[in-house]
Parts: C-alpha cells; sequence; structure tokens
C-alpha cells in the first residue's frame, strides 16, 4: 500500500498580498522619481526664462555702443550681449542679400530680410532688417525693402546664431534659418559668426521691414506647473500609504469576522451534540 502524495500547499493570501504590494511600492517609486524630474525640468525652464527676462531688462534699453567693444571677435557669442544695442558703420551688400523663410508675425508667416553690411576693416556683419508679407499669391515674398546706398550707420540689438534645422537647405535666395556659419560659407567673406544684429535705425534711413516685437518679459507657468508635479509625486505616496492601511482594514474586517463565524459554528455543533444526547436519553429512557 503506498503513501498519499501529500497535496501542494497554495501560497497563503498574506504572501501574494504581500508581493502585490511590493509591486506597488516600487511603482509609486517610479512615478514619484518621474514627477519630481518633471517638477525639476520645469524649475530649470523658470530659471532660463528668469534669465532672459534679466537680460532683456538690463540690455533692452541700453545706450548703444561699437560693435566692436562688445564682440572683439568675429566668433564671439555671449549670450548675455543679447538684446544690447550697437553701432555698425559700413555698405549694404544687397547683392548678397537673404531671406528667412517661414517667420512669424502678427500678420503670419512672411521672410525676415537679412543684409550683410561690410565695415571698413573687410568684415562683414549680419542685420536683420525686419519682417516682410508673403505675395499675393502667396509663393513668395513681397516686395523687398531697398536699403539705403553707400556708407550707413546702423543700431541693432545683438541676437545670437540660431543653428541650423536638420533636413532643411537653402534654396536660391531663400534660407530656413539664421545660421551665420552657414552663410560665412554661403558669402565666403570674414564674417561675424557668433552674434547678428536685429535692426533699430539707420542713417541715412532707407525702407526696411516691419520691426520685430518686443520681446516677452513673461516668465510663464513654469513655477505653478513644477508644483503641480511635486504634489502629484506626493498623492502617489499619500495613495500608496492609504492603500496599505485600508487593505489591513479589509483584513483585520475578514479575520474578526471568521472568528465569529468560528464560534457560531461552534456553538451550533455543541447545540446539536445536546440535542442528540437529550434524543438518546429519551429513547432509552421509553425503551
Amino acid at each position: 500500500m503506498t503513501k498519499a502524495e501529500s497535496p501542494v500547499r497554495a501560497p497563503s493570501s498574506e504572501f501574494t498580498g504581500w508581493r502585490r504590494w511590493v509591486g506597488y511600492v516600487i511603482l509609486t517609486v517610479i512615478f514619484g522619481i518621474a514627477c519630481v524630474g518633471l517638477g525639476m525640468w520645469q524649475l530649470n525652464r523658470r530659471a532660463e526664462a528668469v534669465a532672459e527676462i534679466t537680460r532683456i531688462q538690463n540690455n533692452f534699453g541700453a545706450a548703444p555702443v561699437a560693435l566692436s567693444e562688445l564682440v572683439p571677435r568675429l566668433d564671439s557669442e555671449d549670450p548675455d550681449l543679447t538684446w544690447h544695442p550697437v553701432i555698425v558703420t559700413g555698405t549694404y551688400l544687397v547683392e548678397d542679400q537673404v531671406l528667412v523663410r517661414n517667420r512669424s508675425s502678427e500678420q503670419g508667416p512672411g521672410f525676415e530680410i537679412l543684409t550683410p553690411l561690410l565695415m571698413t576693416d573687410g568684415s562683414v556683419f549680419v542685420v536683420d532688417r525686419g519682417w516682410i508679407d508673403k505675395n499675393e499669391t502667396g509663393d513668395g515674398p513681397a516686395a523687398i525693402p531697398e536699403p539705403p546706398e553707400g556708407e550707413v550707420t546702423v543700431t541693432a540689438r545683438l541676437r545670437g546664431s540660431e543653428g541650423s534645422v536638420p533636413g532643411q537647405s537653402a534654396t536660391g535666395n531663400l534660407v530656413p534659418t539664421i545660421d551665420l556659419a552657414v552663410l560665412s560659407e554661403r558669402w565666403d567673406v570674414p564674417l561675424y559668426t557668433g552674434m547678428f544684429g536685429e535692426l533699430v535705425s539707420e542713417t541715412p534711413p532707407g525702407q526696411v521691414g516691419a520691426p520685430p516685437a518686443k520681446p516677452s518679459m513673461s516668465e510663464g507657468n513654469h513655477l505653478s506647473y513644477a508644483f503641480q508635479w511635486m504634489a502629484f509625486a506626493i498623492l502617489g505616496v499619500v495613495a500608496l500609504i492609504w492603500g496599505v492601511r485600508r487593505e489591513q482594514k479589509i483584513r483585520q474586517g475578514s479575520s474578526a469576522q471568521e472568528e465569529i463565524t468560528k464560534r457560531r459554528r461552534r456553538r451550533n455543533s455543541d447545540i446539536d451534540s445536546a440535542t442528540e444526547d437529550q434524543l438518546v436519553d429519551d429513547w432509552r429512557s421509553r425503551g
């Protein structure tokens, strides 16, 4: 006669519940890290916005100075000089003028005029001479304003090179961005490749496009978004703690209910035994 095989015991509900809550803890940690990371990203964006506002406040209304005082080399680039007015004297090279396509304004998409300015030392500085609309058919620029001939003194606000956009290239006299390095290769001249200028005024005056809007002084909603992400991280922890406590109460309630049920069964069993004994005694007494 063989021994009966012992049945395989199923894992207890306490063990499976413990393993499930470990998973919940891991998910909560991952969620919290993601929320904190997004909150820090928003704080970094706010810091960038505040730094830009500071530059605008310090530079936009400053007195113009000679270009060589702020930009000593052709490749000099200093973000802290953005928006500072400079004075440049030279002659516009109208034949090399290009247009930046897909530039937006309050009127919609259009073009910005980039005209190289040749200075007496042979170096060239790019001047953004404003925005122009599309033509009536919408497939090209409207009439391009003519710059003044001969020597001109330009006041412009410094801006940094925008760089290039992958997959976009120049077509004829249209360029996708203000990439000064690309323009330097295009024109093959000693060009200022670190910074260019947005036109403020020129003497003698010429025809110009619409001037750019004053840069925004708003830092945006980055701070409130950061607080929201931090709050989400805290809520995730609170939800986990609430879930654990709720399950504990449910387990305690289930255990108490099981104990009550057992007691009732024992009581009913005792009653049934007493009834059986009474019936047996009655039967014996009748016999």
